[in-house]
Order: structure tokens, then sequence, then C-alpha cells
């Protein structure tokens, strides 16, 4: 496993200003690692932190140990710069993370294309079909999209 970010995502935030940032199904936490590093102030939730003071699974970032399909982590509404979930998929999460974007903010998705948790582009465009895509992607094993939400970004 990589502990470098997806090259599509680092292409696509590199040079967004950092903000609040929520990592869903983190895995390794190497894009909440990466986020860190530039400034942003990361949450983290995965259901395999394995450590009593989950505050301290990943250096530098908030981490919050949850089962997702068990909707043990709600997700604040318009709190959010910028909302990943990176190769997990969980269908029942979209209208919630879109509305956990604020105005100007970002949701970056990816999903495998085949086996159980299968997803696509189509599926993830068609649960942000107002937002402006800023880049996407299919091919035979996995489909992601990153959108921003119309407004401007409020400055904290």
């Amino acid at each position: 496993m990589s502990s470098e970010p997806a090259p599509e995502l680092s292409l696509a935030l590199e040079f967004l200003p950092p903000g609040r940032a929520l990592d869903l199904a983190c895995g390794s936490g190497r894009h909440a690692r990466w986020l860190a590093a530039r400034g942003w102030h990361v949450t983290a939730v995965d259901i395999s932190f394995q450590s009593a003071n989950h505050g301290e699974a990943i250096p530098g970032v908030r981490c919050v140990q949850a089962d997702l399909e068990l909707h043990q982590f709600i997700i604040e509404p318009n709190a959010w710069d910028l909302i990943m979930c990176w190769l997990y998929w969980q269908s029942d999460l979209l209208p919630d993370i879109a509305a956990g974007v604020r105005p100007g903010g970002i949701v970056a998705l990816a999903g495998k294309t085949s086996g159980r948790f299968a997803t696509s582009l189509a599926q993830f465009r068609g649960a942000f079909p107002d937002w402006k895509e800023l880049t996407s992607g299919e091919g035979a094993t996995r489909a992601f999209l990153i959108v921003r939400r119309a407004g401007e970004k409020a400055v904290d």
C-alpha cells in the first residue's frame, strides 16, 4: 500500500488553501497525513483505529474510530471545506457528504468498479448533479469524481 496520496487527488487539491477536511474510511491515513502536512485541519474516520487514544492514531490528525455502515459518525452539515471518501463506497453517505460541505467546498470520491461494493462514475455524478466537476475518471478497476459546491468559500 502506497503512502503517497492518489495522484488524481493530489493534482486536484495541491493548490487549494487549507481548511477543515474530513477523510471518511481513511484506512492507513495517507490522504489525511498529506492534507495535514499542507496545513489542513483534518478529521479522519475509520473503523480500524486500534489505539485506545484515538486522537493519536495519525499524528497531527483528529482520528475517530467509527463504523460508517452503522452510522456511528455523523457528518456535520455545512461544516467542511473538503470531504473525501477514497476507495470506499456506501451510497447512503452521499446525501450527508453533500450537505456537509460548505459553499465553495470540495468533495472527492473514489470507488472500485467491480465486486461487492462496486460503484461507477455515473453513480457519483448522480449524487452531485449541479456541482462543478473538477476532474473525474473511470477505468477497469475504479472510478473517481472530484467536485466543487457552488458558492464562495467562507473564511473562518
